[in-house]
């Protein structure tokens, strides 16, 4: 497989599985909160859902930069930490 192919498949799963965990974590909690089952439980699943899908953007571009290591391409891992630094300070920004 070659480096192009690879990391678009690890992306995709990046992209894929957290998408997958975020989407039954909302229905499990979603279930949990209209049928009135332990409501504090509920409120818990729905937050770590919604983390989880607010990372997993932030996660692939963690991919992209660890693939681009791999394959010593310095351009583009400045690049990349140069986007997740962005990212990180869109956060801190929100908290301040």
């Amino acid at each position: 497989m070659n480096r192009d192919r690879r990391l678009e498949v690890m992306v995709g799963e990046v992209l894929r599985w957290g998408t997958i965990a975020s989407s039954t974590l909302f229905a499990v909690g979603l279930v949990m909160a209209l049928a009135g089952y332990r409501p504090e439980v509920a409120s818990t699943i729905l937050a770590s859902a919604v983390v989880i899908l607010l990372a997993t953007p932030p996660a692939r571009v963690v991919v992209s930069m660890i693939e681009y290591v791999r394959e010593r391409d310095w351009l583009f891992v400045v690049l990349t930490l140069i986007v997740l630094l962005a990212l990180g300070g869109s956060v801190a920004a929100a908290y301040l």
